[in-house]
């Protein structure tokens, strides 16, 4: 996981993401080789298609699906553990 925070962390500067965490399988040591990416991250004010730009490079980047989960977009019934397994990036 420490490979990946590294690798994506100047991608997500790049964006203007001040925030951002990996969250699921690969948070929790649990990741396979089909395993997506669970980004949760703080997007920049007027983000627009940047957001879709920004998942591409990123998964381009890291040769995986990812998924990219706003803070604000955290479903009510998952959020305690989202929250509770997340690993800091930026």
């Amino acid at each position: 996981m420490k490979d990946i925070q590294e690798t994506i962390k100047p991608i997500l500067i790049k964006y203007g993401v001040k925030k951002a965490s990996i969250f699921g399988s690969y948070a929790n040591s649990t990741f396979d080789s089909n395993s997506d990416v669970d980004i949760l991250f703080e997007p920049p004010k007027k983000m627009g298609i940047s957001y879709i730009e920004l998942k591409h490079e990123l998964e381009d980047t890291l040769k995986k699906k990812v998924d990219l989960l706003s803070f604000n977009g955290i479903n009510k019934y998952l959020k305690k553990s989202i929250l509770d397994s997340q690993r800091p990036i930026l």
